[in-house]
């Protein structure tokens, strides 16, 4: 009897030990692939399973012009500060069309650069480098579409999510797609006639930043503060400026947004 125990219980480990490896090699499989990025996905990790389906509403009267914005013209340009709302209403927004089959991608990209710092000051390989970059952005994707959604869109074969570096724009057309350049303030200003050309037909293209954070060279003008000169309100064009009062992160965030803005 104590045998059968025995072979009984090594069957179920075993087994136990084959759906864990099974498991680990879906989600090998399910992973982003852009060319010398595969690793990125694995490298920001997964998280909640349950999409959360909320509705989304504005909690200030800029928040309610950015939306209503996002939901009516192509092209949208946003400045303000940190806490406005800016990556996560339109990350969320972007969710919510791709659910609902307004559009067939989303394609996120954002310049990396950061005052006193680069990619080499990193550890890891390049993904690696790139992983926390686009955290904000991914972490809402996670909230909205779920966890496994979210994989099956990265895979490469299906192409409905697409998180790529700003150089991978160039010779690019968006058709039938949410486009959102994130901290838009860092790309100079024949970058930026560069990405706002490849807009195609049925695009939403959400243009974030803050300008009084560049971390452009001082003789380099900021693509988005120009974007914001050449650009007016219009049935295709939003733009959005969101004040100090508008942080909808934390009083904390408020007091030291005042503190710096004195």
């Amino acid at each position: 009897m104590s045998r059968q125990k025995a072979a009984t219980r090594l069957r179920r480990e075993n087994k136990r030990t084959s759906r864990k490896e099974q498991r680990n090699g879906a989600h090998r499989d399910n992973v982003m692939v852009l060319p010398g990025f595969g690793d990125i996905i694995d490298t920001i990790g997964m998280a909640r399973e349950k999409r959360d389906e909320r509705v989304l509403s504005p909690r200030n009267e800029a928040q309610r012009q950015y939306m209503n914005a996002i939901k009516h013209q192509n092209l949208i340009f946003a400045t303000g500060e940190a806490g406005c709302g800016k990556t996560f209403l339109s990350a969320a927004m972007a969710a919510d069309a791709l659910i609902n089959k307004e559009i067939e991608r989303i394609i996120v990209t954002r310049p990396v650069l950061q005052a006193d710092e680069d990619l080499g000051f990193l550890p890891g390989d390049i993904a690696e480098k790139f992983a926390p970059y686009f955290r904000p952005v991914y972490d809402v994707l996670v909230k909205r579409l779920g966890a496994s959604f979210l994989q099956y869109c990265l895979r490469p074969e299906i192409g409905k999510v697409e998180i790529a570096p700003f150089a991978y724009m160039r010779g690019r057309t968006f058709e039938n797609a949410f486009v959102i350049l994130d901290e838009a303030q860092n790309v100079t200003v024949n970058q930026m006639k560069l990405f706002l050309t490849r807009m195609g037909e049925n695009v939403t293209v959400v243009v974030n930043g803050d300008i009084t954070q560049c971390d452009l060279p001082t003789s380099v003008p900021s693509g988005l503060a120009d974007a914001l000169i050449r650009f007016e309100a219009n049935n295709r064009v939003g733009v959005i400026k969101f004040m100090q009062e508008d942080c909808v992160r934390s009083t904390l965030c408020q007091h030291v947004l005042a503190a710096y803005n004195d």
